[in-house]
């Protein structure tokens, strides 16, 4: 189990000369960086940052055997620890959520007397248990399902979801203000090619679910076919409809339910001849009601990005290789912003060295490279607004690309994409901040030069609209870094 230090130390480094700073660009004044000391981590702790609950930073940490929530002060300093109330022969968690101001959300699967049940807990902001309630007993004659949770967007309603011998899916929405089963229903499925099938599983800020399948193709058949199952208040049944995506050939396809807007929206990314070389973006909206209108629409990779992206203008004709859809962000206005992440994954030996694992003398080393990122936005009729290649080039070795990547913080009116510039123990942070009108600044956030930090971005959590906490591991410890702008 993870034991803390009893002191925290804070740094500033805002309105600094920042070390290492890439040539042209220039220091980001006006930031506030604080990092915290380091916190022993076992390998088979989990953590989570469940981000600012009340006056407080918390974060939990499951070893499997006790669930702890630890919390800090505005300065990270820790202010106190204590091991949730859960029941003894409590199984998976499904999820640690905060759900309003000053409180959060456990949801987890426990045993007793030979059943088992899907129940909730409550805590405040100090840990201590202020709600319970059992949602649900599962069937006495099946085994424990491996259960799958999806959130809406306003924390409020849960669903969980698990196949059931192989025929049903059976779903349940969960009411985390009142912790009440909302409704229930059963889709009859064919367990085998399930997720297979499966693409997305959404609930909307009404508590009503839509699920997205894809029905496998027919040797002939020009298009994906999409499925789309609905259900919750105002439904008698569920309804099931299918969209033809009508010429198009696609790598990869990503889905957000727009409550404001009350459709469904996907971005993906189109190919031709070769399946993995893309030749574009497609993005859609589909309507929420029965008959609800349809919009696709197709743009083509031009010579320009191409060139941006490989130095080659003429591989937009055949397609750019190992893009890969990062991130997809809501519009206001019912418009979409899309991130794609060029990033591959190589494989390599070297062979005949003694001490290497296997009879046959080989060691394997897997490379990761995560390099531009191509950023675009679409108005709310689909056609693009702006879209901008950004030079960024990550390299790691055996480390499953745990340090690259970027993080999306969102606010009103940009975006930023942090990531690290390399993936070493002494390494500037960058930032780009993207403008609404696509305006482009790039700038260096913070230098780890003599700070042993190792940031890990893709598990970063955005507090507020220009605060963000990011978790740093480095030789078995843990320390979270704070970055205000």
């Amino acid at each position: 189990m993870m034991r803390s230090d009893p002191f925290f130390r804070f740094v500033f480094l805002a309105v600094l000369p920042l070390l290492g700073m890439t040539a042209g660009s220039p220091p980001a004044l006006g930031q506030r960086v604080s990092v915290s000391e380091a916190i022993p981590l076992r390998k088979d702790d989990f953590y989570q940052i469940l981000g600012r609950i009340g006056d407080q930073i918390l974060l939990s940490t499951d070893n499997g055997y006790s669930l702890d929530l630890l919390r800090f002060d505005d300065r990270l300093r820790q202010v106190g620890r204590k091991e949730l109330e859960l029941d003894k022969r409590r199984g998976q968690i499904l999820g640690v959520m905060p759900s309003g101001p000053a409180s959060f959300v456990v949801l987890y699967v426990f045993s007793r007397k030979g059943e088992s049940f899907l129940k909730v807990h409550r805590y405040d902001g100090e840990g201590m248990l202020q709600d319970s309630a059992t949602l649900f007993a599962f069937a006495p004659d099946m085994e424990v399902p491996d259960c799958r949770m999806a959130m809406s967007e306003d924390r409020n309603t849960a669903i969980v979801y698990f196949t059931e011998k192989q025929t049903w899916l059976s779903v349940y929405a969960l009411d985390l203000r009142r912790l009440a089963l909302l409704w229930d229903t059963r889709v009859s499925i064919d367990g085998f090619s399930f997720y297979r099938q499966y693409r997305a599983m959404m609930v909307d800020d009404q508590a009503r679910m839509h699920l997205v399948l894809e029905k496998e193709r027919k040797p002939r058949e020009d298009g994906a076919v999409l499925e789309l199952l609905h259900f919750g208040p105002g439904y008698s049944d569920v309804l099931s409809r299918q969209v033809v995506l009508q010429g198009i050939q696609y790598q990869r396809l990503k889905f957000r339910y727009d409550n404001l807007n009350r459709r469904l929206a996907g971005v993906g990314l189109t190919v031709d001849k070769s399946p993995d070389r893309a030749t574009g973006i497609v993005c859609f909206f589909i309507g929420d009601a029965a008959q609800g209108d349809f919009e696709l629409h197709r743009f083509p990779f031009r010579e320009e990005v191409a060139r941006k992206m490989t130095g080659n203008p003429e591989a937009a004709l055949k397609g750019l290789e190992d893009l890969e859809i990062r991130d997809m962000l809501l519009r206001t206005d019912g418009g979409i912003v899309v991130t794609v992440e060029e990033s591959r994954r190589l494989e390599r030996n070297i062979a005949g060295q003694q001490f290497q694992f296997g009879a046959s003398g080989v060691r394997y080393i897997v490379d990761y490279y995560y390099e531009d990122l191509l950023v675009a936005s679409f108005g709310p009729d689909g056609n693009p607004d702006w879209l901008e290649v950004l030079a960024k080039k990550q390299y790691s070795q055996d480390d499953d690309g745990l340090y690259s990547s970027v993080f999306l913080m969102e606010a009103p009116d940009q975006i930023r994409l942090l990531y690290n510039d390399e993936i070493a123990y002494e390494n500037t942070v960058s930032a780009y901040r993207i403008h609404h009108t696509g305006k482009v600044d790039r700038t260096s956030v913070l230098s780890t030069d003599y700070q042993k930090l190792k940031l890990i971005f893709r598990e970063a959590c955005q507090t507020t609209a220009d605060e963000v906490l990011v978790p740093s591991e480095r030789s078995g410890r843990i320390r979270f870094v704070r970055i205000e702008f």
